[in-house]
């Protein structure tokens, strides 16, 4: 999965404030759970921020994309980071952690509200007691600015990319066909496609969910300043580790 989007996914996030997110994240950590020390990236892509929170915490990186994870381990090398290949829906590294967390509307992906009951499961599991559980999640609002037109275009010097946008309203699944234009290095440029999927989950659904898989929703919060209008969630394991 996103075999092409690897090739191109830092070429696209140069415009990220990577620094920003992880500022944010360790504001979560120091007024939730300011002990933890284990941290897993669930969703972590080519590891940019495992490079930054390698230092401080003891850090670990899952990701559904082979490929992502080969440019995540040559970033990463030298440092003591396992990667871990597999679905955020059901997984088990064989150990639990402090924090974990899903950033840049991870969760989004999910495609349907028992993949997001099977990842907050999955989380329990692998949760220690008091761990936390961190992700943002984009909604319709996002959705509508994102494609005008259904359109979403950004050019740039060695890198281009059109994303097609169809909203399926009735299995209420955003769908995506993406077209990426990469510079080679006879400066012609290489063309890739892929499709994705993404979901708009409610409030109410996330709290649901949470619920049921015995974690505690303890922070939820809109924030407009760090990539357009995203929610901010910090779900707790409550109860003792078996």
């Amino acid at each position: 999965m996103y075999k092409n989007f690897s090739k191109v996914y830092d070429k696209f996030m140069e415009i990220c404030d990577y620094n920003e997110w992880v500022q944010l994240l360790e504001g979560y950590i120091s007024e939730y759970n300011p002990q933890g020390k284990k941290v897993l990236d669930l969703g972590c892509g080519t590891g940019e921020n495992l490079i930054r929170l390698s230092d401080k915490y003891e850090c670990s990186g899952l990701d559904l994309s082979e490929d992502m994870l080969k440019r995540a381990k040559i970033k990463l090398k030298g440092r003591n980071v396992p990667l871990f290949l597999g679905d955020m829906r059901e997984f088990d590294t064989g150990e639990k952690y402090d924090i974990m967390f899903s950033f840049f509307d991870t969760v989004n992906h999910l495609t349907s509200l028992e993949d997001l009951a099977d990842l907050f499961n999955s989380v329990r599991n692998s949760l220690n007691s008091n761990g936390i559980y961190i992700f943002d999640v984009v909604d319709r609002e996002f959705m509508d600015k994102m494609f005008p037109n259904d359109i979403y275009a950004d050019n740039r010097k060695d890198f281009a990319v059109i994303w097609e946008h169809f909203y399926d309203e009735e299995l209420n699944l955003d769908q995506i066909e993406a077209t990426y234009f990469l510079k080679n290095k006879n400066r012609t440029f290489d063309k890739m496609t892929e499709y994705y999927e993404k979901r708009i989950f409610t409030h109410g659904e996330i709290s649901a969910c949470a619920k049921n898989a015995q974690l505690l929703l303890t922070k939820f919060e809109v924030n407009d300043r760090i990539a357009g209008k995203r929610l901010f969630y910090v779900l707790q394991n409550t109860e003792e580790s078996k």
